[in-house]
């Protein structure tokens, strides 16, 4: 399928036919490259920040949420 394609590019256009088709290959090879880089950093997973029992302990004493709904802290 590719090689009929470039040599109905050849055929038709000739040299300077082949010449546009490369440097447009080349383009889009570049940009499907690019493409692939940033959906594999897409895909890589988020490191996740470690959970720090004081800072848990402070946004429920700031939003008075009770971590035990059986306990009655007031």
């Amino acid at each position: 399928m590719v090689t009929t394609a470039v040599m109905n590019v050849r055929d038709r256009f000739g040299a300077e036919g082949l010449r546009d088709l490369m440097a447009l290959a080349q383009m889009e090879l570049r940009n499907v490259e690019a493409a692939e880089r940033r959906l594999a950093t897409l895909s890589e997973p988020a490191a996740a920040e470690p959970v720090d029992a004081a800072d848990t302990q402070a946004w429920l004493a700031y939003t008075e949420v009770d971590p035990d709904p059986g306990t009655d802290r007031r």
